[in-house]
């Protein structure tokens, strides 16, 4: 996931009037309001890259997908500590920003701000968000994993289903964590027709074939000063013969409530409201930072 847990494209989002009390929502032309679109992520020990930024666009329109991102923006990364200033440039390659210099150092428990100024529409915007790295800790204890092959759903002797096992340490203070699993070698022929849960057919899985190749998952309310936290990987999550990828993510509280929010907007009594975006001025989307630890295996015949 450097997260792209797939699971975190850019969002397009657009603002909305609600009736009070009614599960309906009225949506106009006159609602419209232009906004800078963040997806980004910092990783202690690693570059600064990968930074999207992009634009909202109305409803029942179709933008030409160049249109949206916001090449010419000026993104700047401030390290709160000495507050030093650091112009982040766009890589086309890629269609996001990075920082190219080595003299900007993503560090544990350090806070940084992202600043963005875009013009949109004729109309000049700035966003910025703060996020505050987690604090050092997090690891997959890889001596105490059980990650080798194994056949799917093997038994033991007494006839008990094993699982990959992947306890991990906690990071002090952080409380959620996200999971990434990849199929590496996902494809028609090796998909695992013959399982306990449901009957997929091909067509099935010609429509949904990401749902089964990238599996998202997530621990929340951790007990962060925890000596171990014990992982085991579902078989409900593996949905392929072949080899996985499995990264998890200890994130910073930016992360935990955009996750845990954007897709719950509507109340019991049909009211909506935004997702919690830790966003100032002129933006939506998400700027976070992550402890990341990878792990593979492999699921046989």
């Amino acid at each position: 996931m450097k997260i792209k847990i797939k699971f975190l494209a850019v969002l397009l989002i657009v603002l909305v009037f609600y009736a009070c009390g009614e599960s309906t929502v009225e949506i106009g032309q006159n609602t419209y309001s232009p906004k800078i679109v963040i997806e980004g992520y910092l990783y202690p020990g690693k570059k600064v890259e990968n930074i999207r930024i992009t634009r909202n666009i109305p409803l029942n329109t179709q933008p030409d997908p160049a249109d949206v991102v916001l090449y010419n923006a000026d993104v700047k990364l401030t390290d709160l500590q000495d507050s030093k200033e650091y112009t982040l440039v766009f890589n086309p390659g890629k269609y996001s920003f990075e920082y190219n210099g080595s003299d900007l150092q993503i560090d544990y428990n350090k806070s940084y701000k992202l600043t963005v100024k875009a013009a949109i529409d004729g109309q000049n915007l700035t966003a910025s968000s703060v996020t505050t790295v987690p604090k050092t800790g997090f690891k997959i204890l890889k001596d105490e994993s059980f990650l080798d092959s194994m056949k799917y759903r093997e038994t033991d002797n007494g006839g008990i289903v094993k699982q990959f096992k992947s306890p991990f340490t906690p990071s002090p203070e952080t409380e959620y964590y996200a999971i990434s699993i990849v199929a590496l070698d996902a494809s028609f022929d090796n998909f695992i027709y013959d399982n306990p849960y449901m009957e997929i057919d091909r067509k099935d899985l010609e429509d949904d074939f990401d749902i089964y190749k990238y599996q998202f998952k997530w621990l929340q309310n951790v007990n962060s000063y925890s000596s171990k936290i014990d992982y085991n990987v579902e078989w409900l999550d593996v949905w392929f013969f072949g080899r996985y990828r499995m990264i998890i993510y200890a994130a910073d509280e930016n992360y935990r409530l955009f996750a845990q929010t954007y897709k719950n907007v509507q109340e019991f009594d049909g009211n909506f409201h935004e997702p919690r975006i830790n966003i100032q001025g002129d933006g939506i989307g998400i700027f976070g930072s992550m402890i990341a630890d990878t792990v593979y295996f492999k699921v046989t015949k």
